[in-house]
């Protein structure tokens, strides 16, 4: 460096070489060690649909011509374009807006419908159609730190054109495959790392041997000082076939655990066979402290007599705890009993494991087992408090009594474990639950590579079994399981967790190559309605919802628990497309119907929404979350009906003023909390931080 540092010295052009001296200042200050590869820009994308307008930029619909214009003009149906050395002129009929990253977007959503099963006022799933970049730039609006769990099953690069990277597919002959898939992903996971609550939530991303070990250094690099482990996963037993190659048999789980998170058990050895565990039978602890150290003298609130019915074999009761200076001998048992006490086989005095008060109401509810006699000492069995709460929760079914009153009981699904690095459960099996699945919620379509339900399931439940009211997000949603397994969830463990999907409506090259002969292309409703979308992520979550197919009929099949598809699971979804937003339209309040969802997505998505401007001046519908202040004038009314509402979380308050604001939210009641319109959206999308630049040591 030190002989650069001479040669950029004796340049001429003392500008060219301050801009290498910056460059090399940047070198020195990355890290030696670590992944390194080219990151790509700018990544733009096509958005079929979406307005073209002057200052945009725009590409041929056809894809022959991959130029990236600048609108420079819109004159009736024609605009004139600029591709940075000549102009052009092209009907606006013939092109498709994209947007390169980096852009300041202004998101709305467009509801698209709902699927209800459940009541009105329950928690709302959503499932967004959209660019998955675009989405989460949205998100950081709505839940920037509020999201739990994400899990991912993102494009494995296999070479086999199974992703676009600015809207060409990259297969084998790309050189570039593995920089631009780092570039792609790094960009997503940089922003998704600013959803998640860093108290504690978890990142989960499946791939296979094609990107693992990249994959592992950029979540190293990214997620530092938190939890990783990779997860080994069993999806196709029987293998599949590579010629020349292994049979490949599995791919793997990446699980970041940030901040306080750690994995939950699971009810199964997830290394072993589930049916052999089902029935596992509870330990219970024994009554009688062990432990050398626990002597009478130490705790004699502790050292009281149990009372033997000798007739009946069963403990009837228990005396008063005994004076450390009074002797056994001193207590006599009632008529037809004898006394039992904390005596060691060698003869030591020790201690009971629960006060007498709690050892009697243990005893009424047969939480205490008389064990055998040996030598004459008595086995005395009790269940631990954590026991007796897995029996409050259900995680242990009690199935009778015995003969002495004692409670018969066994794991309702398994002993809890904590999972293993390899999973390899029949349950995971990508063909039978995955594909198969797939096709009885969608009969006659088909999808590529559909994940395990029951791994999905077992994956979040590692990640948020702790969190009944968990938020879930997946932006790389396709055909839709993890909503699936986030529904199933709920419905076994009695959760009210809540689901977010994001996909785009990608048609695949051979689904779209027969459309694109007969003349269609994206934007084209025949075209629109065969992407992933429109064909297959929102009629699988309705059919999961519903039990209905989408010609109506019941869904075959029960689920590995025995519960009926056709009956369907309890949730309320609202699909979506994202739009984009004028800024003029959006700061004049012109825009306020596409950024409702927004606003009531970002105060928890239950209780009706504010969709339009109230003539009233202020809108705070019974049981929503959220109201929204439109005229400064009615604040007295608006503040009266927040302070009565036991719902409302937040208010957004529609004013240019910051005096206006700061005046009207200083008499919200404590735990509201409030939202400047338009002021605060705007400044989340114009001061958005180019990632790019964050990556390369910029300003965080």
């Amino acid at each position: 460096m030190a002989y650069i540092d001479d040669l950029l010295a004796r340049l001429p052009d003392t500008e060219t070489a301050e801009e290498i001296r910056k460059e090399l200042e940047h070198l020195r200050s990355t890290k030696t060690f670590g992944l390194v590869f080219e990151r790509h820009r700018p990544e733009h994308v096509r958005l079929p649909g979406a307005e073209i307008r002057r200052g945009g930029q725009v590409v041929f619909r056809s894809g022959q011509d991959r130029t990236v214009y600048d609108v420079v003009t819109i004159d009736g149906d024609r605009a004139k374009l600029d591709d940075g050395s000549s102009y052009h002129v092209a009907d606006l009929a013939d092109l498709v807006t994209v947007v390169t990253y980096g852009q300041p977007l202004y998101p709305g959503l467009t509801s698209l419908g709902s699927t209800k099963n459940g009541p009105e006022e329950d928690l709302w799933h959503a499932v967004i159609n959209a660019e998955n970049l675009h989405a989460l730039e949205a998100l950081r609006y709505t839940h920037r730190g509020k999201v739990d769990c994400i899990y991912i099953d993102p494009p494995y690069n296999t070479g086999a054109r199974d992703w676009r990277y600015n809207n060409d597919y990259v297969d084998n002959n790309d050189a570039h495959r593995h920089s631009k898939w780092l570039a792609f992903m790094e960009r997503r996971l940089q922003a998704a790392k600013q959803l998640l609550n860093p108290e504690a939530s978890v990142l989960i991303v499946t791939i296979d041997e094609k990107e693992v070990h990249r994959l592992s250094l950029l979540l190293e690099q990214h997620f530092p000082n938190t939890l990783r482990q990779m997860v080994t996963t069993v999806i196709t037993p029987n293998g599949s076939s590579r010629p020349g190659e292994f049979n490949r048999v599995d791919e793997y789980i990446l699980f970041v655990f940030i901040g306080s998170a750690r994995p939950n058990p699971l009810p199964y050895d997830v290394l072993g066979k589930k049916e052999e565990q089902d029935k596992e039978e509870v330990r219970w602890p024994s009554f009688l402290r062990s432990d050398s150290s626990w002597k009478r003298e130490k705790r004699p609130n502790l050292f009281y007599p149990l009372y033997l019915d000798t007739w009946q074999q069963k403990i009837v009761g228990a005396g008063e705890p005994l004076a450390v200076e009074a002797p056994r001998e001193s207590v006599q048992a009632p008529q037809g009993c004898e006394l039992i006490w904390p005596i060691r086989p060698n003869g030591q005095e020790s201690i009971w494991r629960l006060g007498r008060d709690t050892f009697l109401n243990y005893l009424s509810k047969g939480y205490i087992r008389l064990g055998g006699n040996k030598g004459g000492r008595w086995s005395i069995y009790y269940l631990s408090k954590g026991l007796v709460q897995d029996i409050e929760v259900g995680k242990i079914v009690v199935t009778g009594r015995d003969a002495t009153g004692a409670v018969q009981v066994e794991y309702a699904s398994g002993k809890m474990r904590f999972p293993k690095t390899v999973w390899n459960l029949s349950d995971y099996n990508a063909g039978a639950h995955g594909r198969q699945m797939v096709g009885k919620l969608l009969p006659g379509r088909s999808f590529d590579y559909p994940k395990s339900l029951y791994a999905v399931k077992d994956a979040l439940r590692v990640a948020v079994g702790d969190k009944p009211d968990a938020l879930i997000l997946d932006f790389f949603a396709g055909s839709g399981t993890t909503g699936h397994a986030v529904a199933k969830l709920n419905a076994e463990d009695g959760g009210e967790r809540r689901f977010i999907l994001v996909t785009n409506n990608e048609v695949g090259p051979e689904q779209g190559e027969p459309l694109r002969k007969a003349g269609l292309g994206p934007g084209d409703p025949e075209w629109e309605a065969q992407g992933i979308f429109e064909n297959i992520t929102r009629p699988r979550i309705e059919a999961v919802i519903t039990g209905r197919t989408s010609e109506g009929k019941p869904v075959p099949g029960a689920y590995l628990d025995g519960s009926v598809m056709a009956d369907g699971l309890a949730g309320n979804v609202e699909f979506f497309r994202l739009d984009y937003l004028e800024r003029d339209r959006v700061s004049l309040g012109a825009a306020f119907s596409k950024i409702s969802p927004l606003l009531w997505l970002k105060a928890g998505a239950t209780g009706p929404r504010v969709d339009h401007v109230s003539p009233e001046g202020w809108a705070l519908p019974e049981g929503s979350r959220y109201g929204v202040l439109f005229e400064p004038s009615e604040v007295s009314n608006f503040l009266e009906a927040v302070q009565a509402s036991e719902t409302v979380r937040e208010v957004f308050v529609v004013t240019n003023s910051q005096a206006t604001y700061e005046r009207i939210v200083a008499d919200l009641p404590a735990g509201v909390e409030p939202s400047m319109l338009y002021r605060d959206y705007l400044k989340n999308f114009e001061i958005r931080l180019d990632l790019d630049d964050e990556l390369r040591g910029g300003p965080a």
